[in-house]
This record gives structure tokens, sequence and C-alpha cells, in this order.
């Protein structure tokens, strides 16, 4: 097991608790930081901004009450795709994953780059939920106490503080709206991150010559030095511009036969002298290696109209089963190595050649990479936190919901809370089952 992501941790927990240890002796800004157990709190008083984001009280409680609508649909799918994942986990054999994979933390998470786009993805998506907590517990008359930072060696969450006393006088829509209201600006920041890549990606213009995809280890591209992206014109004097002609310029070709592949690599022109190998028996039907007495190169190949149509089945799915298809490949696509996706990551991380996808401007795919991550972690925060699990927002509308049920009707509260328990016992299970399985099975 790859054990490199430790030192750093290591060292960084050392730091967080070198500071905490200064903030508690020497009592620094007693205002402005406190601890939760162990994760420090950093936090203001000043919290005149919620008032003033307040001020349309109809419209905001007409969007407290779609997103409650939202909040208990999203409870409902998440809680039944834990119950499949769980289900089918006991009959299939899958990898296990790295304890590094199991917190979104970037740069220790293997799926998870720690890029500009990411961390900001991340914080504001954390400011963005709890701001909705803070403006409608303005709209609701429920007083904000304070509003701050939770960090736990790094920043984990956001967080407003409204009175207690005021949230326990206040009605139960006043409550379910005031907890839904985080999820509902996840989910609607996500969602107009994702219309601004549909729109923006819709600007990428597509070049005209194929290009290498991949290059299999072992075989005589790579031994030669050819890199996936390098942009194919000629193989020997002949010119190809599509991937017929490639696949017809080797169909001609024999095992131990010396080619040159002529092209460019990120503006930087390329000549490889290969000499070709046999077809591998695995290989033989496909494409570009037509033929078993055909030589065999080493090298997917690609075109950029592959990408653009790829990106358009994605951005503008037809039907509502590819609406449920797109955006489970939307959320897929940090784990491309696994869900069969990499050829679209230049949406996360990379940049690619001009020859392949041009952009319509400087600066284009770091706000792609931007928008990519918002959408991602807004909708991924928004789902998890509606599963009726303890603390999280669904946990706290569930308790509240079973509690007045129970009220109204004269019986003990402390029903509602068991049930609750129960609930969460049940979810946490659900998790940890897909997670423990590998390793029995």
């Amino acid at each position: 097991m790859d054990l490199g992501w430790l030192i750093p941790v290591l060292t960084a927990v050392m730091i967080y608790a070198c500071i905490c240890f200064a903030i508690i002796k020497y009592n620094i800004l007693p205002n402005t930081f406190s601890f939760m157990g162990p994760c420090l709190m950093i936090k203001t008083i000043h919290t005149g901004i919620f008032d003033k984001l307040s001020r349309w009280k109809r419209l905001l409680i007409a969007y407290g009450n779609l997103g409650v609508i939202l909040t208990v649909i999203s409870s409902v799918v998440v809680t039944l795709l834990f119950v499949f994942t769980a289900f089918m986990s006991l009959f299939i054999d899958t990898e296990p994953i790295a304890p590094q994979n199991l917190l979104l933390i970037p740069g220790i998470n293997d799926y998870v780059p720690s890029t500009f786009a990411v961390w900001f993805a991340l914080i504001f998506a954390m400011v963005i939920h709890e701001f909705g907590h803070g403006f409608l517990s303005r709209v609701e008359n429920i007083k904000v106490k304070s509003a701050g930072v939770l960090a736990l060696v790094i920043p984990i969450g956001a967080f407003v503080e409204p009175d207690e006393e005021d949230i326990a006088k206040s009605s139960l829509g006043t409550k379910l709206r005031m907890y839904a209201a985080g999820i509902t600006n996840n989910l609607l920041v996500g969602g107009i991150c994702v219309l601004l890549l549909v729109l923006l990606l819709g600007l990428v213009v597509p070049g005209t010559s194929p290009y290498v995809y991949g290059v299999y280890a072992g075989y005589p591209a790579e031994e030669a030095g050819v890199m996936p992206g390098t942009i194919i014109f000629a193989i020997d004097n002949t010119s190809v511009s599509s991937l017929a002609d490639i696949s017809a310029v080797l169909a001609t070709t024999k095992a131990n036969q010396t080619i040159t592949l002529h092209g460019e690599y990120r503006g930087t022109p390329q000549t490889y002298d290969i000499t070709l190998t046999s077809i591998p028996p695995d290989l033989a039907g496909s494409l570009l290696v037509s033929g078993s007495d055909s030589g065999f190169i080493g090298v997917s190949f690609s075109e950029p109209s592959v990408l653009t149509n790829a990106l358009h089945t994605l951005m503008y799915p037809s039907s509502p089963l590819g609406v449920a298809g797109s955006l489970l490949t939307f959320i897929a696509l940090p784990f491309s190595s696994i869900a069969g996706s990499a050829a679209l990551s230049f949406l996360i991380v990379d940049t690619p050649d001009p020859a392949i996808l041009a952009a319509p401007f400087t600066g284009f795919w770091e706000i792609i990479h931007i928008l990519y991550w918002c959408a991602w972690i807004n909708i991924l925060l928004g789902i998890f936190n509606a599963l009726p699990l303890g603390p999280f927002d669904g946990g706290q509308m569930l308790r509240e919901s079973l509690r007045s049920w129970f009220v109204s009707r004269g019986k003990d509260e402390k029903t509602a809370f068991s049930i609750c328990r129960s609930i969460s016992y049940v979810l946490v299970l659900l998790i940890v089952i897909p997670l423990i399985m590998p390793y029995i099975l």
C-alpha cells in the first residue's frame, strides 16, 4: 500500500496541534477562536449581511418551501442508492477503497487533485451552504449569533449559529425551511455551474487531425517516445486526416517493418521512427489493426470530433434516462480510471492541445475547471447532507418532523428520537457494508 500521503498528513496535524495549543495557552482572540471538540472554530458575531440578504421575505419563503421538497426527494434517492450499493456489494467482488480516499481532501484523495479550482470550489460550497441557513434564519426571525469556519487541520466546513431558543419556539415549517436552505443553495449553485459549463463548452472548436489517444506499455510506440496527445499528420510519406486514413496505411504494413510517424506535440514538430511488431491476439479485431498480418504500432488513435461528440452526449441528454446517465457520468469523471471516462479529463484538470480542442479565449480551461468542481462539490454536498442521518440537515429535518408528529398526538417525543437513532444506525451500516465487503469477499 502506498503510504506516501502519510508524511504530509502527519506534518499538517502537528502544525495544527501547535497552533491550537498556542491559542488555548495564551488565550488568543477569545471572541474569534473557540473549540468544538478537536475542531477549531474561527467565528465572527458581525452577521448583519444575513439581514441584508433576507429582505425579500415572500420570495425567500417560497424558495425555502421548494428547498424542503428538493431535500426530501434527494434524501429518498440517496438513501435508496446506499441500499442498492450495500446490497450489490454482498455479491460483487470489488477493489477495497484506500483509506485516504474516504475523505474529500484535495491532494490526499487519489481522485481529487490539489488545485486552485478544487480548493476554491470546496470552500465556496461550504460558505454557500451556511449562507443558506443564515439568511433563511433571518427571514424566519431567528437570530444568528455568529458565523465562521470550522477547521480540523484543514477547513472542513463553515457554520452559522442560530439562536437555539428562537429555533425551539419556531413552527415545524420554519425549522424545515431553515435546515433545508443550505442543501437548496448547494443544488441551485451546482445547477447554475452545470448550465454555465454547457454554454461555455459549446464554444470549443475541434481540430481536424487525428491524434494519439493512448500508448500501450511495452510496445513500439512507447519505446520510440510517442506521447499521448501527439497530433498525427503523416505516416511515412502518406498524409492522414482521419482514423480511416490511419487504418488504411497501417493495414498495408508488416511486423518488423519500420515506419516514420510525422506530427507535433504541444506545438512542437515530432518525427518518430518505429519498428512495428506483431498484433497481439486480443487486439486482432480492432479497427486500426485490421488484418492479422499487419504490423502493430502500439497506439490507440482518436479524433477531436470524438471528444466533442462525447461532450454533446454528456451535456445535451435527449431523454430523462439520458439525464440520469449524464448526471452519473458527470459525478464519476474524477474516477475516470475506473469509470471509463478518461477522455473527458480536460473538464477536471487537463488542458487539451489547441490542435485537438481550441479554446475561444485565454484562461478558458481554468474557468471550466472551476465551474466543474463547483458543480461537482456543491451537488454532492447538497445530496449527502440530505441523508436522514444524525447531525446532517436531512437528519435534523427528520427528527423535527417526527417530534412534531408525536407531540401533536400527545405522545412522548423520546419515541421520535429513538426512531431517528435507529435510522441513523441503519444508514451507517449501509455506508460501512460496501467498505468492508471487499476485504471479506
